[in-house]
């Protein structure tokens, strides 16, 4: 039997390394399973140590490693052909490996606009190119449906490559609420009701229980300023606040709010600024008043609120606004001024 190990991350926000672990769980082919903490500082010289690229997932073969999804699942369809990891008819072995590069190669404005959260439950509104990339992956769900030659609520009838593939974007669409489908719905509720996906699932949140969040968890972007800021309605909250000195546990205070913001339900992105007189502003946004209601009265951050009336701030005014008309300008695009929504 050939010695094989899969080095992933946490399971909460990990895409890719959810891939070919689905595979292994499924079909029952044997592995160890070595997780890094994502948040751990160390974290990135031990991926650095097995992947070249410094990501994961990576596939130790013996001796050898093997990185890239799509190379993984390639690999472990060479050393078990007894299993169907493909579907067994060619015509749809093909289709198979098309969606499952399409998905590897693209969706790059949807993956980068809800980033996964297994445990996130929020709802957003997509501009046009997101909803575009949304309404592809439905085609591909759907064509992959309708073309089948096998019974099964999966893309070619039994579970395979191609769901373990775009099993990550059915979790999107669970997490940020996103509309789609009857076709495309059923065969989400398959994969969730896949057993390898509920283990996955629960293994996620007695991770989120017992590690330390990764700064980047709950946040829909890790770009600009302007790439943070959410294009659809939504609701913001306007925080602008004059500090009262320099109170040596604010920068602390602050930046946890920072990481702990993100990981409530409905949070979906922030910007903030504070000039030399002490005087700042932060905007944060939320998918309702009811996420914002959450957030007002987690126990963590409503310590941060009284220590803000007895010492961070001599002032501050918050108000809450829906936001109903995004205008964007930025002179290095073609055409510079854009509306996402109306």
């Amino acid at each position: 039997m050939t010695d094989l190990e899969l080095f992933i991350v946490d399971k909460n926000d990990t895409s890719w390394s959810m891939r070919p672990w689905l595979l292994l769980v499924h079909h029952g082919i044997a592995f160890a399973e070595t997780s890094f903490v994502a948040a751990d500082p160390a974290t990135p010289a031990k991926i650095r140590a097995v992947s070249p690229t410094g990501r994961v997932p990576v596939l130790r073969v013996g001796k050898r490693f093997v990185w890239e999804s799509l190379a993984i699942v390639e690999t472990l369809a060479e050393l078990h052909p007894e299993r169907p990891i493909w579907p067994r008819d060619p015509e749809e072995r093909a289709h198979a490996r098309s969606l499952a590069s399409e998905m590897h190669a693209g969706f790059f404005e949807l993956r980068r606009h809800c980033t996964m959260n297994l445990a996130l439950r929020t709802r957003v509104e997509l501009d046009p190119a997101r909803r575009r990339e949304l309404d592809r992956f439905e085609r591909l769900v759907e064509g992959a449906r309708s073309g089948r030659t096998a019974g099964g609520p999966y893309l070619f009838g039994d579970f395979s490559a191609a769901d373990a593939m775009l099993a990550p974007l059915a979790t999107r669409i669970v997490s940020y609420g996103l509309d789609v489908g009857a076709t495309t719905r059923a065969w989400i509720d398959a994969i969730y009701a896949l057993p390898a996906f509920q283990r996955w699932e629960r293994e996620a949140a007695e991770e989120l229980r017992g590690r330390p969040l990764a700064a980047r968890v709950g946040a829909p972007f890790a770009g600009t300023v302007q790439e943070r800021v959410v294009a659809g309605p939504c609701y913001a909250v306007i925080f602008s606040n004059q500090q009262r000195g320099a109170p040596p546990e604010y920068e602390a205070t602050a930046k946890r709010m920072s990481e702990l913001a993100p990981t409530m339900p409905g949070f979906l992105g922030y910007e903030s600024t504070r000039g030399a007189d002490g005087f700042g502003i932060t905007v944060s946004y939320w998918s309702s008043l009811d996420a914002i209601a959450g957030w007002r009265a987690h126990a963590e951050h409503a310590l941060a609120q009284a220590a803000g009336r007895d010492r961070f701030y001599a002032t501050y005014d918050l108000r809450v606004a829906r936001v109903e008309r995004h205008v964007r300008f930025d002179s290095a695009r073609t055409p510079p001024r854009s509306e996402d929504y109306v």
